[in-house]
């Protein structure tokens, strides 16, 4: 089984509003604390691709995803990310940009899983790992995007996994040793603790 697979039909949206769950995103009354993350994934006569800039927190972490190409990409078919978009709507071909993560334990999340909140709002689906863009662009020659992935990886590594078939890039992964996340997590503060986890509330909405 490869480790990038088209995704499934993209599911119905939200309609109602509940209280955010953890894995929603970083929580807002925490400073993160840093890690060492400074991995190049791959590496051509035309691109680069790297993850830097690790941020801990209780639940989760964030990083930086990053593209450097040596000639300018200004066409709109030529953004990464505009991929991705086309991905989830069903377009899913040799073209795609492809990431994704994976814990020691065989738990993997990629750039292509559904938004994990669309479900039953009384009763949000825990995914088993999440791995969810939160900003970031770029043009040019430059490409930065920044993810949230949760929960906190167990003992063991945390591969950085890509491919990008068009660019000659094959299936390639990066680790790193979970403790470091851990241990940064350790470190991040909590400003208010009697306020939630999660970022505030997710809304379903019929349009």
């Amino acid at each position: 089984m490869s480790f990038f697979e088209p995704p499934p039909p993209p599911p119905e949206p939200p309609q109602a509003s509940a209280p955010a769950p953890e894995w929603i995103g970083p929580p807002e009354n925490v400073l993160p604390a840093s890690f060492p993350l400074d991995l190049v994934l791959a590496r051509t006569g035309e691109l680069a691709l790297f993850v830097r800039s690790g941020r801990a927190y209780p639940h989760g972490f964030e990083f930086t995803f990053g593209l450097r190409t040596r000639r300018s990409r200004e066409q709109r078919a030529e953004d990464p990310m505009m991929g991705w978009h086309a991905a989830r709507r069903g377009q899913f071909d040799d073209s795609m940009l492809r990431f994704g993560i994976a814990f020691a334990d065989g738990r993997k999340a990629t750039i292509f899983d559904g938004r994990p909140w669309w479900g039953d709002p009384d009763n949000p689906p825990a995914p088993e790992i999440v791995l969810m863009q939160r900003g970031g662009g770029g043009g040019g020659t430059s490409w930065n995007v920044d993810f949230w992935a949760w929960p906190l990886p167990p003992d063991g590594e945390v591969e950085f996994v890509a491919e990008w078939p068009s660019e000659g890039i094959e299936l390639t992964r990066v680790s790193i040793d979970s403790q470091v996340i851990r241990d940064a997590a350790a470190r991040a503060v909590t400003l208010w603790p009697e306020r939630a986890p999660g970022t505030g509330t997710w809304t379903r909405r019929t349009m």
